[in-house]
């Protein structure tokens, strides 16, 4: 297959299964087993995933770390999900590796009536174990797809260090209608013995220390402030604040809003434990048993703080300030407008307080489509204040969207001045032309709308909007 056959081949499979499971994975995967057997960052949680990857996958490089980064959802190409000290996977390597596991995944459905051939994400998960194997790379930093108990990226099979970012109200038809649900689905990546770094808070915290407690996995827990948390048999033992590793981000992170400080902060963690796991494995140190079951001491807050400090501060400025994570709050300067594909409650509350402490004396004039199975209700509710604008349309593809009328009435209960367009690029168009001085453009709702924006702004993929300061 070349790339375009790939694509269309990988479009045909099925999104997933009607009853989760891993049989088919694992049963997959054991033919495969040298390809999984990577270091790996795993990374789950509702909102932020793909950030704190981003950031961490950064981090590491700046310390000269080969790293293999798989993330999701894509904007414009396949290729995004998987790369390469920094650089997505070529056309010709994608199309080698989707022949190539095609084959395998076609055989093993003979070989397995009852299985099956792999779903679209257990293929993706497959190909980046693959690519990151035949790279030879010295750490993965893996992104959870959908929940965790139930992902494919979970059978990967040598875990250094789990995060979990956060966990709120998201995907409930399939992870479940409260938090602590939702927590469970997503406490499902942690593993015996593996440290776990979360920023999850209240109930999500409790569900997360109970399954780490379980699993006799030390937790890392850190607050909105600059408080950090060791968790000991789902215990307190000890805690840091430190103010310093904070301004640290604020001072070099190069992604906006506030939210991203405690991305940033649960990467530089992760990413510290991450280095002691693997002196230790250099020095010949065991892993195959806990630290806690075997009586060791995980180290505390401070040491890993330590490690950080130890780093050269420079490097690993340059490294936070490199980071690049599109479709994010992500300002283009060409068009003077910004995108963020907040597309939850969780995320479109974010994106809120982000615009008003980054830009505090303009009011934001909305371009927004939101998918049909998001609680299009509350993300409005989280994101439009009355009196603002906010032209709405049915974002273009297979996934379906809320209908142009529905997202009307709900502004409409809100006090905001709503017009609906035939397509994203028509509503785009139009904020531009018509909008007011005092008024700045964001789109969002969905990545749905992201992507038709980039593509309307002639972006063929997402470096282009890095790099292109023209006007659009």
């Amino acid at each position: 297959m070349n790339y375009l056959e790939s694509k269309t081949y990988l479009e045909s499979l099925t999104p997933t299964t009607t009853r989760p499971t891993l049989e088919r994975m694992r049963r997959f995967m054991e033919g495969l087993a040298s390809q999984a057997d990577v270091a790996c960052i795993h990374v789950g949680g509702t909102n932020g995933k793909g950030s704190t990857v981003a950031i961490a996958d950064s981090i590491l490089r700046c310390r000269g770390y080969k790293v293999g980064r798989f993330t999701g959802p894509h904007l414009l190409r396949w290729n995004e999900r998987f790369h390469v000290d920094g650089k997505p996977i070529s056309d010709e390597d994608f199309a080698r590796l989707s022949t190539q596991l095609r084959g395998l995944s076609e055989k093993f459905a003979r070989e397995n009536p009852d299985m099956g051939t792999l779903t679209w994400f257990e293929f993706l998960t497959a190909i980046a174990f693959m690519y990151f194997a035949e790279c030879k790379i010295d750490v993965a930093v893996m992104e959870v797809g959908l929940g965790g108990r139930f992902d494919a990226t979970t059978v990967r099979t040598n875990p250094y260090v789990t995060v979990i970012t956060n966990v709120s109200l998201d995907h409930t038809h399939l992870l479940g209608n409260t938090i602590e649900k939702i927590a469970f689905e997503k406490a499902g990546i942690i593993e015996p013995g593996i440290s776990v770094v979360t920023a999850c808070q209240d109930t999500a915290l409790d569900e997360v220390l109970r399954v780490a407690r379980e699993k006799m996995s030390p937790v890392y827990a850190v607050s909105a402030s600059d408080q950090i948390w060791l968790y000991i048999n789902g215990k307190r033992e000890s805690s840091i604040s430190d103010a310093a590793i904070l301004s640290l981000l604020k001072e070099n992170l190069s992604l906006k809003g506030s939210h991203q400080l405690m991305n940033g902060l649960v990467a530089l963690l992760a990413c510290a434990k991450f280095m002691t796991v693997d002196r230790e494995v250099e020095m010949g140190i065991a892993r195959s048993t806990s630290e806690l079951a075997s009586g060791q001491t995980p180290p505390r807050p401070q040491e890993l703080v330590d490690v950080i400090y130890k780093l050269d501060i420079e490097t690993l400025g340059a490294g936070l300030r490199n980071v690049r994570w599109p479709g994010r709050l992500q300002y283009l300067p060409g068009a003077d407008l910004l995108l963020d594909g907040a597309h939850n409650p969780a995320g479109a509350q974010a994106l809120r307080a982000s615009l008003d402490q980054l830009y505090p004396a303009l009011k934001p004039l909305f371009v927004l489509s939101c998918f049909e199975s998001k609680d299009a209700r509350r993300v409005l509710n989280s994101l439009v204040r009355a009196g603002e604008r906010v032209f709405v349309a049915e974002a273009q593809g297979r996934r379906s969207s809320h209908s142009k009328d529905y997202l009307k009435d709900c502004l409409k209960d809100l006090g905001a001045e709503a017009e609906s367009f035939s397509t994203i690029a028509a509503a785009v168009d139009a904020a531009r032309a018509r909008r007011d001085k005092d008024e700045f453009i964001v789109i969002s709702g969905s990545f749905a709308a992201i992507k038709e924006t980039m593509q309307h702004f002639g972006f063929s993929c997402v470096e282009d909007s890095y790099l292109s300061n023209a006007e659009a």
